[in-house]
């Protein structure tokens, strides 16, 4: 019964089709022939969907009708085909299309040789009731899935239908082919052609200074401090919210440490830190502790009554943020105050820590108010901030784990939240330059950067995600993204995205004192529900943050290499330098000899034996750097494990420790 309905369904629609006539638009857009005998294209259809392509007569003879049928659980249909020697990167695809009135959607696909699929997914929707003339370029398409993220020699061209639903259709396309190039393209370009254009100026994306900070955010901070609570210690996420989240505490005890307000910085760790009970019996309390087993503080509480709120997750990256924000008062102002809080957080990670095929990771935490303890995975952006914590803390073997865990696990794509970006750069920018090219993922994309008119100027900011769709600001992203690019990509750019922020500055009153922040986004394009005229604690301190030039995951410590010479000196005077430590490829070894002397170099295992030696010549200054590769002195790879390097220079010798890991 329901293949005849939808086969007289079609038959209707074909006539209505035919009655129509063929598309009035008669502008020859293709180079040369076109792809429209469907003989020549592969048809697939998931399982389950029903669907044929067949001839349909279009404007010079031939075109293709597609039709389909999706089950209840949504499916797909797709044909191929090669693209032929006249596509060029530059060239267009284009066709015409005509359909009924469908929520599902069109995938028009461009394929690579190594099976890269860039993609772009328009709703069939757009084009029904009529012809259209579709022009799709590859700088349109978004990189969805397979090879390695680069679209390098074409291979093939696709169209698809996919839908999520029971539904079906049919779609007439005709005049199928490569375009002329410099035909206006029917969608956005997501990737800028002016992404590396030099100078100064908005288009390029520079700016030679950084323009003031406004004094009135840090009073924006200081009253949400002042006024929100009697005890004047926690932060709410903007004036007379309820909810206190601890990730944007920790950004308001930053900027307050930023600007050299200890006190204030101490009010909002102290909380944290006087929030250690282990007798603890309320499992929705603000605290540590239940019933003496360590499980972590809450991602948000009711400022008030200081009780769980929200998803009641204890999330471990709010906790790694936490304990960086304690080292960076224990760095800026050389004190322990805070240890027992760095204590017990470091703790916790370790007991989460598992391991994966590829290194390891930290386990989500409890959640759902203490009814599950860990998701069955690992969550990328709070392993980078654990991997922060776990540095600062000294635990080089679980942050090297973690790292390569989460390279693993993001390498190659182009298409994540903007934080991954921009935090894995904050992160790891020190310790290996390419990281800080992964700025330009998102910075060249206009599906994440956007430029919109502010009181009447074009401003230029970051959205939180791959969506060509959303003319938005995720104004915590511009913040992050200009702290990244200052601390060690591009000055200029940072100081750019800095300045970009000014205008969206929105005054607010508390009592008499004026103040000013930065709202969450400046519509409410993809974020529902959002007030833009209402500043919010978060973007109000990645504006301080931006505007001083500060790397908030204090990476500077986590570089390969000491940052200067005069600290290399210092340093190896002291101690044998290696790094990394563990390694997977070579070890860099930094030591201090006496000028010109002669110097040995052994490489000896757990049990003794002297699986290497090296003999130098100290150079004049006495600095003297080694690499060894984790090989015998036959040239063999050697096993995994904890091995000691000595030297010896005269009647000196020192000794030190490193661990080879097998990648």
């Amino acid at each position: 019964m329901k293949k005849s309905f939808i086969l007289i369904f079609t038959l209707l629609w074909c006539l209505k089709v035919m009655a129509q006539g063929l598309p009035s638009d008669t502008t020859n857009y293709l180079i040369a022939g076109n792809f429209d005998n469907f003989a020549s294209w592969s048809f697939y259809k998931q399982n389950g969907t029903t669907g044929t392509i067949s001839n349909y007569k279009g404007l010079n003879g031939n075109g293709i009708q597609m039709n389909y049928s999706f089950p209840p659980t949504g499916g797909w249909v797709t044909m191929d085909i090669p693209f032929g020697s006249s596509y060029t990167k530059s060239n267009p695809m284009v066709f015409f299309i005509h359909t009924t009135n469908s929520t599902d959607k069109l995938e028009i696909k461009f394929i690579d040789t190594d099976g890269s699929v860039f993609d772009i997914k328009p709703s069939l929707s757009n084009y029904s009731g009529g012809w259209y003339h579709i022009t799709a370029y590859l700088d349109n398409a978004s990189y969805n899935w397979g090879g390695d993220a680069r679209f390098d020699t074409p291979s093939k061209f696709s169209l698809a239908i996919s839908g999520s639903g029971a539904s079906s259709g049919t779609v007439v396309f005709d005049e199928i082919g490569v375009g002329k190039t410099g035909l206006p393209s029917s969608f956005l370009p997501t990737m800028d052609p002016n992404a590396e254009l030099a100078g100064i100026g908005f288009t390029q994306r520079r700016d030679t200074a950084i323009s003031p900070e406004d004094p009135l955010v840090l009073n924006y901070l200081e009253s949400l401090q002042d006024f929100s609570t009697a005890s004047q210690n926690l932060l709410p996420t903007y004036k007379n919210g309820v909810q206190a989240q601890t990730f944007n505490n920790c950004l308001a005890a930053l900027s307050f440490l930023v600007k050299n307000e200890k006190e204030r910085a101490e009010r909002i760790l102290d909380f944290y830190l006087n929030a250690t009970d282990s007798a603890n019996t309320d499992s929705l309390k603000q605290n540590f502790f239940y019933r003496q087993e360590a499980r972590g503080f809450y991602q948000e509480c009711d400022i008030h009554t200081l009780k769980a709120i929200g998803a009641k997750n204890r999330w471990i990256g709010d906790m790694a943020w936490l304990l960086i924000t304690c080292k960076n008062y224990q760095e800026k102002y050389h004190s322990g105050r805070y240890d027992y809080l760095v204590k017990i957080i470091r703790e916790l990670f370790l007991s989460f820590y598992k391991e994966a095929a590829v290194g390891g990771y930290i386990q989500h935490g409890w959640e759902n108010g203490d009814a599950k303890l860990h998701e069955n995975y690992g969550h990328p952006e709070g392993n980078i901030d654990c991997f922060v914590a776990l540095k600062l803390c000294g635990e080089d073997f679980y942050a090297h784990q973690i790292k390569i865990w989460l390279d693993k696990q993001l390498d190659g794509n182009n298409s994540l939240p903007l934080d991954l970006y921009t935090w894995r750069a904050l992160a790891f920018g020190a310790i290996n330059e390419a990281y800080i090219s992964l700025l330009n993922i998102p910075e060249y994309d206009f599906r994440y950067r956007k430029i919109i008119n502010v009181h009447g100027k074009d401003q230029m900011g970051m959205y939180s995600s791959p969506e060509i769709t959303v003319n938005n600001f995720w104004n915590d992203g511009t913040g992050h993204i200009s702290c990244a690019f200052q601390t060690f990509g591009d000055q200029q750019r940072g100081y750019f995205y800095a300045n970009q922020m000014d205008p969206l500055l929105v005054g607010q009153t508390f009592g008499t004192t004026q103040t000013t922040g930065i709202p969450y986004t400046l519509n409410t394009q993809g974020y529902p529900g959002v007030d833009p005229n209402v500043p919010v604690l978060s973007s109000s301190a990645w504006y301080i943050l931006a505007k001083n030039g500060i790397n908030p995951f204090m990476s500077n410590s986590f570089t390969d290499f000491p940052s200067s010479m005069t600290t290399l000196r210092e340093s190896a005077s002291k101690k044998m330098q290696v790094f990394p430590n563990p390694f997977t490829h070579s070890a860099n070894i930094v030591f201090q000899a006496r000028p010109d002397s002669q110097i040995t170099i052994n490489i000896i295992n757990i049990n003794g034996l002297r699986v290497r030696t090296f003999k130098n010549t100290a150079t004049p200054d006495g600095i003297q750097t080694l690499k060894w590769d984790g090989t015998d002195s036959k040239g063999r790879k050697v096993i995994p494990g904890i091995y000691l390097i000595q030297i010896v220079s005269g009647n000196h010798s020192e000794t030190t420790s490193v661990m080879y890991i097998q990648e």
